[in-house]
């Protein structure tokens, strides 16, 4: 598989904002936002592989919340593999209102890591061609946060 590949699969996700979504403020509770986002990015980690691998979540490297959703909206949840080393796959998630169609804003951002393991939990290779964001600034922050979360596993 190539690098290319692994960087287009893509999985999206939408949830109705229902009243148990929300919180005091009438809008969608952060906590049941940044929920649905580690699950959107472990689905889209586990989908870079075409037959499942042992991972391990490792770590919220950001979410933003940038424009409030409210009860009835639909919110639309992508992610997708934005860095990839030997053994850890970080994932971003981009979420938007549904509609209109034509708001293409986002409303939640988060960038997750995942780590393949053995049956002992040790970081072991999964094999992925290596993806590294275009931008070498985003390049470092991926490396860092993969080597400190790597570093507190052990």
């Amino acid at each position: 598989m190539s690098s290319d590949d692994v960087h287009t699969r893509v999985i999206t996700t939408t949830h109705l904002i229902k009243g148990e979504d929300l919180n005091h403020h009438q809008t969608l509770y952060g906590a049941r936002c940044v929920e649905w986002c580690v699950h959107l990015a472990y689905v889209a980690a586990e989908n870079c592989f075409d037959e499942f691998h042992p991972m391990v979540f490792m770590s919220v490297r950001n979410v933003m919340v940038r424009r409030p959703v409210r009860i009835g909206e639909i919110l639309e949840l992508t992610g997708r593999a934005d860095y990839i080393n030997d053994t850890v796959i970080g994932i971003g998630v981009d979420g938007r209102k549904l509609h209109p169609k034509d708001d293409t804003r986002s409303v939640v951002t988060g960038s997750f890591l995942f780590c393949t393991v053995d049956e002992q939990g040790r970081a072991v290779p999964h094999g992925l061609p290596p993806l590294v964001p275009k931008s070498t600034t985003a390049e470092g922050r991926w490396k860092q946060a993969a080597e400190s979360a790597l570093a507190d596993r052990a």
